[in-house]
């Protein structure tokens, strides 16, 4: 109080940010930590000083480390198919438009790029080493084959033709992870347009060689 004026001063309010914007802030922090270190150099410590948060803080939102990688590995994913499912709202609903939308909605600027695809290469490398890792590795990418097997399938039920679906999405899907990585390594070996027209051409060739039912 203001011994002149009798003015009460008011208390500045601490602004409380959304539980759920915190844990996004959180893993966002893990993403930047394993693109400069490694998954494991990537320490509660370097995260939390990235997050600007205490440890405290993050066991409120992760139990473990491993659930913050396990959580972080999943955003991952999760952002794959957000840009998919935009991109399928622009081209339409037909199972080729779906294919089409998977394949470039992955060489998409929001996807294929340097900070992207460096998180993917770390976590990719920690799954050799971890039990959890390497089983939510395996459960995210049978998803995403069997998405990518429903597509071919439709598109072969469309064409009254016999796709060999299982080999087209392990094909495709090798497809993406080898443009992904070799990317990653080097930036100038190809364009991610060349990439982009390279998996289509392939994904074509399945649908064009299928017999007859």
């Amino acid at each position: 109080m203001s011994s002149e004026s009798g003015v009460v001063e008011p208390k500045k309010r601490r602004t409380r940010i959304d539980p759920s914007m915190r844990r996004k802030a959180i893993i966002e922090a893990t993403m930047q930590c394993i693109t400069r270190y490694g998954h494991s150099g990537s320490t509660l410590e370097r995260i939390c000083a990235q997050a600007g948060v205490s440890i405290g803080l993050i066991g409120h939102h992760f139990s473990s480390k491993e659930e913050l990688m396990l959580s972080t590995y999943q955003e991952l994913t999760d952002q794959l198919r957000e840009e998919t499912r935009k991109y399928l709202e622009v081209q339409g609903g037909s199972p080729d438009d779906r294919l089409l939308a998977i394949i470039r909605s992955s060489f998409r600027g929001q996807i294929f790029n340097e900070f992207i695809l460096t998180t993917w290469l770390g976590f990719w490398g920690a799954a050799v080493s971890s039990d959890e890792l390497r089983a939510l590795n395996k459960k995210l990418y049978a998803d995403y084959r069997k998405e990518l097997e429903a597509v071919f399938k439709a598109i072969g039920k469309q064409n009254g033709t016999q796709i060999d679906a299982k080999s087209a999405a392990l094909t495709i899907t090798a497809l993406l992870d080898g443009f992904w990585l070799e990317w990653a390594l080097d930036h100038k070996a190809f364009s991610a347009k060349k990439a982009e027209k390279c998996c289509i051409t392939t994904a074509h060739m399945f649908v064009n060689c299928a017999a007859p039912v």
